[in-house]
């Protein structure tokens, strides 16, 4: 999913709400990806590693005196201002199944993190649901997710039997893509004689025969900034990897060493944005910040 609008995007530096968004990379947590320095000459190499996104947890805790669960979800990599569905279904996260506790849903703010408290009813038994269940937030919010695109899950935790009825915390994780988990590399490579920017951004574990929107953003993957460099669409095969290199001319100074961030977006350039407004395809699938 691309941005072919997001050249008008890239000089919109605040980040207040959908229709003002320029930048959607999410900043990672803590570490989301350390880059590796090549310093050679007149030349630098600065390769990012780039991981699926969003990322986070969320804490299940059940209340015996109001019969219902509260879901605090800590997450990062989510488009600015986007709004989420979230369930327990039935199932695991590779064997999906019907919803089982549908929560409220849950809102990003302008540098694309959620840190926000949901409750819902729960059907008996009573208790936080651990025989065979799952937590998933999707693509879309609740008027949304009748579709297949809005019902995508974006991330997945399972809930273990034998996990505690009162509280338990959730590492969300990709769900699986054909057995596989999205996770990719960014190339920097500049030439101050030449006055050249080279951004290659390689990945895996995406789904076959798709094309990705990527940028160069400052900021990072947990705190979105605005797009310093517009790069090409990854195009993906049918093993589920793709690769995209875009050069730059007459660049007179490298990237900083931090601030900055790499982010694959869920649609291709031309799906991104509408009416000078992200979509639904303006999701981070990977991100990787600079360190």
């Amino acid at each position: 999913m691309k941005f072919s609008a997001l050249e008008g995007l890239t000089r919109v530096a605040a980040l207040g709400s959908l229709a003002s968004l320029a930048a959607c990379g999410s900043t990672r947590a803590p570490s989301n990806g350390s880059g590796s320095s090549t310093p050679s000459g007149t030349s630098s190499t600065v390769t990012v590693p780039l991981s699926h996104a969003p990322t986070g947890t969320v804490n299940l805790s059940w209340s015996s005196s109001t019969h219902k669960i509260t879901a605090h979800v800590a997450m990062s990599d989510f488009t600015p201002g986007s709004s989420h569905a979230l369930h327990i279904h039935q199932g695991s996260c590779s064997s999906q199944g019907p919803v089982a506790v549908d929560f409220p849903d849950v809102t990003a703010n302008a540098v694309g993190a959620i840190n926000e408290s949901v409750t819902a009813a729960v059907p008996s038994p009573a208790g936080i649901p651990t025989a065979h269940s799952y937590f998933n937030i999707h693509l879309g919010n609740s008027s949304q997710i009748s579709s297949a695109l809005g019902f995508t899950p974006l991330g997945c935790a399972n809930i273990l039997a034998g996990s505690s009825t009162a509280s338990d915390m959730l590492t969300v994780s990709a769900p699986p893509q054909s057995g596989l988990h999205p996770s990719g590399s960014a190339k920097v490579t500049y030439s101050r004689s030449a006055k050249m920017l080279s951004v290659t951004v390689r990945a895996t574990g995406l789904p076959p025969n798709t094309s990705h929107a990527a940028h160069v953003h400052l900021g990072s993957c947990a705190s979105q900034g605005s797009i310093k460099y517009d790069l090409k669409d990854i195009v993906v095969g049918s093993t589920g990897s793709g690769v995209s290199k875009t050069v730059f001319h007459n660049v007179t100074s490298p990237l900083p060493k931090t601030g900055w961030y790499v982010n694959v977006h869920f649609g291709s350039s031309k799906q991104i944005v509408a009416n000078g407004s992200p979509t639904i395809y303006f999701q981070p699938v990977l991100c990787g910040s600079a360190s």
